[in-house]
């Protein structure tokens, strides 16, 4: 297993990890392995039996549900220095999702059944899952929370506001590069493509273009004004 030195800091960073040495994240990964995946490679299946946990090194991954009709339902995408699927090795049913590379990253992936032991040996281990499982959980109650208060444009908005940069000294706008392509944006945030297009056109007065893989956002501060719900 090869880690650059920003990828092993994003591991550090993990809620999961909160509190535990370098040595204590060396040992309980000692048996997980690095993986590069292609644009499309399924990860799991949901009803899969759970065999590994994933930190996103690079790229993107995301979690889907399909419905009775066929149609995908994305439930969670993760990017660079998050991890997924950790909860599922409690679950007798398997992963509860299945999972996909939006784009071609890396992956490290963690057996269940040896980093499961672990957990049970420290009791500091168990404690850090659990408090990331509860971000988790803060965070799908967040989003549950804003698709009830914010209208399309300003869950949109909010949506840009989470990937942009920091503004240059002076400088009261950014261009934020689209982590992935509009369609999937728009699952992302449960709505239809009609419904994306409609929310871009009113974003455009508030000072947001959108134009290919980036989007222009000329008053950061304003934007962010627009998110708050009424």
């Amino acid at each position: 297993m090869t880690l650059s030195a920003q990828e092993i800091e994003r591991l550090h960073a993990l809620p999961l990890f909160g509190g535990l040495s370098s040595g204590s994240v060396a040992d309980l990964l000692r048996d997980a392995s690095v993986r590069m995946l292609e644009k499309r490679r399924t990860l799991f299946v949901q009803g899969d039996r759970a065999t590994h946990f994933f930190v996103v090194l690079s790229g993107w991954v995301k979690l889907y549900r399909l419905r009775s009709d066929g149609a995908e339902v994305v439930v969670e995408i993760f990017g660079p220095g998050e991890s997924l699927a950790e909860g599922a090795m409690h679950m007798p049913g398997g992963y509860p999702v299945s999972a996909e590379m939006v784009e071609t990253g890396r992956l490290l992936a963690v057996p269940t059944q040896s980093f499961g032991e672990r957990v049970r040996q420290n009791p500091d281990l168990a404690i850090s899952m659990l408090a990331s499982m509860a971000m988790r959980l803060k965070g799908f109650v967040n989003r549950i929370e804003k698709a009830e208060t914010q209208t399309a444009a300003q869950r949109v908005a909010d949506f840009l506001l989470k990937f942009s940069p920091p503004a240059d000294p002076g400088a009261t706008g950014v261009v934020v590069q689209l982590p992935y392509d509009k369609q999937l944006i728009a699952n992302r945030l449960g709505m239809k493509p009609e419904t994306f297009s409609r929310a871009l056109a009113t974003l455009k007065k508030q000072g947001v273009h959108v134009g290919g893989p980036k989007a222009e956002i000329r008053n950061i501060a304003a934007l962010r004004r627009f998110t708050a719900p009424e």
